[in-house]
């Protein structure tokens, strides 16, 4: 095939791209709208030595997982869930809830998931709240002026949300497009029939010397 044949494919065949394209489209929003939908939030906290002292420094870096492992309990979980009157078990949150230290950056990133954004905000920012108390809790019992502080530098705010319709519609629009164009291909392949003087050029390896005129 030449290129003009292909171009006249897609010429006579756009109604089986367009068509299969909304298709595929329309398919890809509903699918979207049945799943449940998961809200990501985040919160970011800072840690920081009070005291520009290496040795504290080191001990804040080493600190940092001990301070996710203080919250990251069923049990702590399951009291932080209850206190916010939400109906999810402690075991549930384990799996939803993600604290993440990141010791070179100073910070650490609270990220929850949950099926409505205020509950995932929520969690989120009481799961911080959590962890600077138990790191005051601590602070209180040390001897000396040396200590490592936590403070909420980002409050609890909309990460992501899966499924993402759009992003969704987008790709099934480009599958159907794709899709549609093999499609008609196919179509065009399969049709042996011949409707022009080209095809029968093209048939029989001849030129065509005239051709009869409807009436």
């Amino acid at each position: 095939m030449q290129l003009r044949d292909y171009l006249s494919v897609l010429v006579k065949r756009w109604w089986v791209i367009a068509l299969t394209a909304l298709v595929a489209a329309v398919t890809a929003y509903g699918v979207s709208k049945l799943l449940p939908h998961t809200f990501r939030s985040q919160a970011v906290y800072l840690a920081l030595a009070n005291q520009a002292d290496n040795g504290l420094n080191i001990v804040l870096r080493n600190s940092m997982n001990s301070y996710r492992e203080m919250v990251m309990q069923p049990s702590v979980l399951d009291q932080i869930s209850q206190g916010l009157g939400l109906d999810i078990s402690g075991e549930t949150w384990m799996r939803d809830v993600n604290i993440q230290p990141r010791p070179d950056e100073q910070k650490i990133v609270i990220e929850v998931d949950a099926t409505r954004l205020d509950q995932s905000q929520a969690m989120a920012n009481a799961v911080g709240a959590r962890m600077v108390a138990e790191v005051n809790r601590i602070n209180a019992t040390l001897e000396g002026t040396a200590r490592i502080n936590v403070t909420r530098i980002q409050e609890a705010r909309l990460l992501s949300m899966s499924p993402n319709t759009k992003i969704n519609v987008l790709a099934g629009a480009i599958l159907g497009l794709v899709l549609g164009l093999l499609l008609a291909f196919i179509l065009e392949y399969i049709d042996d029939t011949l409707k022009s003087s080209s095809d029968v050029e093209r048939f029989v390896g001849l030129t065509t010397l005239g051709a009869i005129p409807e009436k």
